[in-house]
């Protein structure tokens, strides 16, 4: 019996409490007007309501001209110069329009004709709002458009959270201000920290560049955008790509993140790595962690570079001139460079080279190589403290080596012809290397064979210059100035030590032999002298 009585009690308490919460939610909604009727036509259920009509709902203040309002249904319909005023701590939301349904059981006010939200600096416009005054949510399903600050942003469908201030937009969605222009699928705006959030495929669209991503943030403000997702960033000739981008429109800067990629349409050229830089205002790319350098010949032609660190900017050259009265001056020339640190590693088809760093001029096809450079083609190796490579139509046509220069070729498995002096100037035509000056401190030793290939002997000359000829990259024949001194020597009275000339080096090991062989930095052993 106990059990049975307290099961009654349990149910009367809640049913009462049921009651009670059923109470709080139908709460009527209080009304004013000047005037008040009923009709037959409408029934003894609805309420007119004419002039200085208000309601008031758990906060809400509602006005109109005139209504009907049914209080057994907890609801009413106002029309002409709707108001309705919901009070916030800081930010009061005041919503106009034409006509006004509102339900006093979910809350929702639902706006239709010439509707305009307003809380604090953001002004909400469209033709149809549904506003629930409990969440402070509001949802316009036909085209809208939100005026915030220096921003104006419309979309065909979109919610707006008046207790975080944000908006979300869905279906043609576009932002403009001074500065930019976004378009978007998808995107979720923030009118207080004046950040956007980009949820599908966005434009964003400015008089100096174009951005283009799938996922990420825009602030406003800062102009500073973070982006994912199939992004990248192009401006007239300039492209780059990234899993992720950062851009800072007022410095004009960006950073790109994984799968790094500019290209470069004028100079016909492409940086790849992990990392990379551009300072938009400068002209200025950088490229790190797995970087290289590819420019575009001819298919099968291009020419492939890897170092630690690529840069591709503009420097500055003074050149002599005259002015219009005839005065000697210095004018800036302008030039595109590629600049290369720490193990720089090229190939190409028809010449390889590596060295510590590098410069690339593209307005004369100048690449000058320090620390060290060795440059391989076909079968020579040239070697000096500094080496300069003339480019034509992406063909090498001259070399300049200069301090401790040295160009070998190899005779057979255990012999080399070998030429040194303190600067040498090679000439090659159809990727094949003719003719070699040698100018100050000239040295050569190099294998004589007969028409069958038969060797004949040893020829170790010194003298000041000489000229080479070579014929299918074998020396033809040499001409010798200034105090020629030597001999031909049988070819095996040498000794292994006299077989080479002093500094004498053979980094066969060290030449790159495909593109992919370029990221392979192969130290040279202390041991290895010949």
């Amino acid at each position: 019996m106990k059990y049975k009585r307290l099961q009654i009690i349990f149910f009367v308490v809640s049913v009462f409490f049921h009651l009670q919460i059923s109470a709080q939610d139908k709460k009527i909604i209080d009304y004013r007007s000047s005037i008040l009727y009923t009709t037959a036509e409408l029934g003894p259920d609805i309420k007119v309501l004419t002039d200085s009509v208000a309601f008031f709902h758990e906060g809400a203040e509602m006005y109109c001209d005139s209504a009907l309002f049914n209080p057994s249904e907890n609801y009413f319909k106002a029309f002409f110069r709707i108001e309705i005023i919901k009070p916030r701590e800081t930010d009061t939301v005041y919503m106009y329009g034409d006509s006004l349904h509102y339900s006093g059981i979910t809350k929702i006010a639902k706006m239709r004709g010439n509707v305009i939200l307003v809380q604090d600096s953001v002004t909400l416009s469209t033709d149809s709002l549904d506003f629930n005054l409990n969440t402070n949510i509001g949802y316009y399903p036909r085209y809208g458009v939100t005026v915030s600050g220096e921003d104006t942003l419309e979309s065909k469908e979109g919610f707006y959270y008046a207790d975080t201030k944000e908006l979300f937009f869905k279906d043609s969605v576009v932002v403009k201000n001074t500065r930019f222009r976004l378009y978007s699928d998808t995107l979720k705006h923030n009118t207080r920290t004046k950040i956007s959030y980009i949820f599908g495929p966005t434009d964003i669209i400015s008089d100096s560049n174009y951005i283009y991503c799938e996922k990420g943030k825009y602030n406003h403000d800062t102009d500073k955008a973070f982006i994912t997702k199939n992004s990248f960033l192009k401006n007239e000739a300039k492209t780059m790509w990234g899993d992720s981008l950062y851009y800072d429109r007022q410095k004009a800067y960006g950073e790109a993140f994984r799968n790094v990629m500019i290209t470069d349409t004028v100079q016909n050229l492409l940086l790849t790595g992990h990392y990379g830089k551009y300072d938009e205002a400068r002209d200025i790319s950088l490229i790190t962690r797995q970087a290289l350098f590819t420019q575009i010949n001819a298919p099968g032609d291009s020419l492939f570079m890897h170092a630690d660190t690529l840069i591709a900017k503009n420097d500055t050259l003074k050149i002599p001139d005259i002015d219009d009265k005839g005065i000697d001056i210095q004018r800036d020339s302008v030039y595109r460079v590629i600049r290369a640190y720490k193990h720089v590693k090229i190939f190409k088809e028809d010449f390889q080279a590596k060295c510590d760093s590098l410069t690339y001029s593209f307005s004369d096809s100048v690449m000058q190589m320090f620390k060290k450079p060795v440059v391989w083609s076909a079968e020579n190796q040239l070697s000096a403290e500094k080496i300069t490579v003339y480019t034509e139509k992406s063909k090498v046509v001259q070399l300049v080596l200069e301090e401790n220069a040295f160009a070998i070729s190899q005779d057979d498995s255990i012999r080399f012809n070998q030429v040194k002096g303190k600067i040498m100037i090679g000439y090659l035509e159809n990727d094949e290397l003719y003719r070699v000056d040698v100018k100050d401190e000239g040295q050569s030793l190099y294998y004589v064979r007969d028409d069958d290939q038969l060797l004949i002997g040893v020829n170790v000359i010194e003298c000041k210059d000489m000229i080479i000829y070579l014929e299918n990259q074998k020396i033809d024949k040499i001409w010798f100035y200034t105090n020629p001194k030597g001999r031909m020597h049988p070819p095996m009275t040498l000794t292994d030590e006299k077989r080479y000339l002093s500094d004498f080096k053979w980094y066969d090991y060290l030449r790159p032999l495909s593109k992919a062989d370029v990221f392979e930095w192969r130290e040279e052993p202390e041991s290895k002298k010949k």
